[in-house]
């Protein structure tokens, strides 16, 4: 286990961020029943196996409050705080930290625009990689703070897991471990193809042990890596279709056809629509109203083959035996 999958896993342990809430289903009608001859299985991570969700996101105002609380977090645990008031007394030092994270993220993305990349993504440990670079200028030691020592893209790293950490919430949906093993009982090559970042099989490893009871240790024993593409590893994010392409491309080295391939997600245009385009069959998780996007939106028309509330549904729905519908 690396340094940082154990440091995750220590947080995860002594302050699991969860919040419980009510999941409202949204109940729309299904094009079809079950999808018969399935040979791979693509999901989303955010919003289709995760709930990744906590209280006050909803509203921007509590919204940006509660990500400059994080900020705070990151300050107190690092001892920034001394080199971020330095560097700026008019403000708190969580604010400062928030403005040059904040504006990092925008030369970032105005970088990639301007070179021409549709839908840019960045890489977060890259921002806090200069961000920490910044405040070593400023006289801050990494080195006493850090979780281990002369490890400077491990530290930005660990500061970009435990931003991510403290920030937001997250829990697996309901029976996607199951599910999940379920399917790949059946002889179905499951794969990701999602919006994320470099602790995304970080933190599905960690959910996914504790909802299966210890039975699964990692998440590479359910997800094929040739099948799992991380948008942050391509540096645009979906619905970019050089991602779906690259998805399209792989599933042939697999032999395995368009028809063949269920996209499961829960954003109509992002998941849904560029699946579909490329001939794939799709299915839409609606079990958390919340999480379902693109219903308000020009979706391209896009419909789904199937919805599902629950994930325990899902293998009942996918078959491996028979032709396409």
């Amino acid at each position: 286990m690396s340094d940082l999958a154990e440091y995750a896993c220590r947080l995860h342990e002594s302050e699991r961020r969860v919040y419980p809430r009510r999941l409202t289903p949204l109940r729309r009608g299904s094009a079809v029943d079950t999808l018969k001859g399935v040979r791979a299985v693509i999901v989303d991570v955010y919003g289709t196996m995760v709930n990744y969700w906590r209280p006050g996101f909803e509203e921007r105002d509590t919204r940006e409050a509660l990500l400059v609380e994080a900020f705070s977090g990151i300050v107190d645990r690092f001892g920034m705080g001394g080199t971020l008031a330095a560097m700026n007394p008019a403000d708190p030092p969580a604010k400062t930290l928030c403005d040059f994270y904040n504006g990092l993220l925008a030369l970032n993305r105005q970088k990639s625009a301007g070179e021409g990349a549709a839908l840019p993504e960045i890489r977060v440990e890259e921002v806090w990689s200069v961000i920490a670079l910044m405040l070593k200028r400023n006289g801050y030691d990494a080195d006493a703070r850090a979780p281990w020592r002369g490890d400077p893209a491990g530290f930005a790293r660990c500061l970009a897991y435990t931003y991510n950490f403290l920030s937001m919430g997250r829990e697996l949906y309901p029976g996607v471990a199951v599910a999940l093993k379920r399917l790949k009982d059946s002889n179905m090559a499951i794969g990701i193809l999602s919006d994320a970042q470099f602790y995304t099989p970080i933190d599905l490893t960690l959910m996914l042990r504790d909802q299966s009871g210890g039975k699964i240790v990692d998440c590479g024993e359910l997800f094929d890596t040739d099948l799992t593409f991380l948008s942050y590893e391509y540096g645009f994010v979906k619905p970019s279709e050089a991602l779906y392409r690259r998805l399209f491309d792989a599933l042939y080295e697999y032999q395995i056809t368009p028809d063949q391939t269920v996209v499961v997600g829960n954003d109509l245009t992002t998941d849904i629509a560029p699946a579909a385009a490329l001939g794939m069959r799709t299915a839409l998780f609606c079990g958390d109203d919340l999480m379902v996007f693109g219903k308000d939106r020009d979706a391209g028309g896009a419909v789904p083959d199937i919805i599902f509330y629950e994930w325990e549904e899902l293998p009942e729905r996918l078959l491996f035996h028979g032709g396409k519908e």
